[in-house]
């Protein structure tokens, strides 16, 4: 049954108010084709997961189709590899600690990312030198439009650094992803597994605990922890993460920026590719902490938009005052991450 001028507050991790026309929860394929099937005349429709990756600046008039569908199931198995089709409901974290549990590796310095797995391969999630194209396999999709279901495998997703395929005009917005199949490693075959460690954060957390020993389990414990000190707990301080993309500049647009600001944050990619920490330019820019029209940016972590009670369209008012500065400063251009909804 579809539900009628929903409040979105609590489908979304910035606690925005925000109506939709119509809201729907899913929580198997029949279902969702149900729902194509009757949809409200002339009312276009929106795919949400947990909501942590979403900014509702106003009011949907739209359908809302929350994918809760639920799943995890070992499809294939050979020579240490094993291949696991998660349901696109499935919380993302959730589906981490299964895999730690079963003894398999390959998600762990993706640990407490929030989003579903339907979500993940949207953006390419990444973390700590691991994104999810790492350990992608294939997806299932249903478009909105027709209904029909499609399958499509790593190189067909066009993944980059936050971007997928279904970012571009021909995808975005028409497609549900339902299932996605990935390639881990089982430990229980004796596979040994190369640990992504070169953070200075983790090399320094591991040295704190003194950890010698390496296991998919200490690793995520590792990254949650990390996590938990750098960014808010949405549940005491709506956020959406992150709230802006690092940088990808040339080379030598870097050491342009870098003359003028010797410390620098910056990544080298390739030769003639780097990426810049968009945190510390708005740090350097005295944001840290600055509270605006019921939006502030987070005590800690200068990336982090709050909202303290101005909602989803102040904390996009703020967001396009750093946008501002940062271009002025520094010639950069930050774009956001999260999708957002004016």
């Amino acid at each position: 049954m579809f539900k009628k001028q929903y409040c979105l507050v609590d489908n979304n991790t910035l606690a925005s108010e925000a109506l939709a026309a119509y809201f729907y929860a899913f929580s198997s394929e029949e279902q969702l084709s149900e729902a194509l099937t009757h949809r409200p005349d002339g009312v276009g429709c929106f795919v949400l997961g947990s909501g942590s990756n979403v900014v509702f600046a106003s009011d949907m008039d739209t359908l809302v189709l929350h994918n809760v569908i639920q799943g995890i199931d070992v499809v294939d198995q050979v020579d240490g590899s094993v291949w696991v089709k998660v349901a696109g409901g499935v919380l993302w974290h959730s589906l981490v600690l299964w895999s730690i549990k079963k003894g398999y590796s390959g998600l762990e310095n993706l640990s407490l990312i929030p989003g579903t797995v339907g979500a993940a391969p949207i953006q390419n999630i990444g973390a700590y030198g691991v994104e999810l194209c790492d350990v992608f396999e294939s997806l299932d999709a249903i478009e909105i439009k027709t209904g029909r279901r499609i399958s499509l495998n790593k190189g067909q997703c066009d993944f980059a650094y936050r971007h997928s395929v279904f970012k571009t005009p021909a995808y975005a917005g028409q497609w549900v992803v339902v299932s996605v199949t990935l390639k881990l490693c089982s430990l229980k075959e004796g596979v040994g597994v190369e640990f992504k460690t070169e953070y200075g954060e983790i090399e320094a957390e591991l040295a704190r605990r003194n950890i010698a020993q390496l296991t998919p389990e200490l690793m995520s414990n590792v990254i949650v922890s990390i996590r938990q000190r750098k960014l808010p707990d949405p549940n005491v301080l709506p956020n959406v993460g992150s709230f802006f993309k690092n940088p990808i500049v040339s080379t030598r647009e870097c050491r342009r920026i870098k003359n003028k600001f010797p410390d620098l944050v910056n990544y080298s990619l390739s030769e003639d590719k780097c990426k810049l920490a968009a945190g510390w330019m708005i740090d350097q820019l005295g944001w840290k902490g600055r509270e605006d029209g019921g939006a502030k940016v987070h005590d800690q972590q200068a990336l982090v938009l709050t909202n303290v009670g101005g909602g989803g369209k102040a904390v996009v008012d703020l967001s396009k005052k750093i946008q501002a500065d940062v271009k002025d400063a520094f010639g950069v251009f930050l774009e956001p991450e999260p999708l957002i909804f004016i």
